[in-house]
């Protein structure tokens, strides 16, 4: 059932809609087993010296695991705030500035911290 105004713009009830919620839950699902498993694995490197944590970030189990975290946690929280700014942003303008926003920052972040994890595993010192 959709108003004549959805008909002629071609927008129903679930256009979109399910892929998002489904996206959040399967992201979520990834950050529920993936952040237990980094704070196990980096707990004892919690104040120890520099090289000790740069060998531990570049590791072939912390550095693929932190980059997969990272990449998934941009997902979840682009998708989440998108969610909030389309559900409570009524002025079109607004809402597109602030769309772009959130994905510019998400990513943005997301990149950045990437490229530091990748750059740490590929010149930390190995002793």
């Amino acid at each position: 059932m959709t108003t004549p105004l959805g008909l002629v713009r071609g927008l129903g009830s679930a256009k979109s809609g399910t892929a998002t919620f489904i996206k959040e839950r399967l992201t979520g699902l990834a950050l529920f087993f993936l952040t237990p498993y980094l704070m196990v694995v980096l707990m004892p490197v919690f104040g120890q010296p520099y090289p000790v944590v740069l060998n531990a970030i570049g590791s072939l189990w912390i550095g693929p695991a932190l980059v997969a975290f990272l990449l998934i946690n941009a997902t979840h929280m682009a998708l989440g705030m998108r969610v909030i700014i389309e559900d409570y942003v009524h002025t079109t303008v607004l809402r597109y500035a602030l769309l772009l926003l959130n994905w510019a920052f998400s990513w943005g972040c997301c990149l950045l911290a990437v490229i530091a994890v990748i750059r740490i595993m590929f010149l930390a010192v190995q002793p």
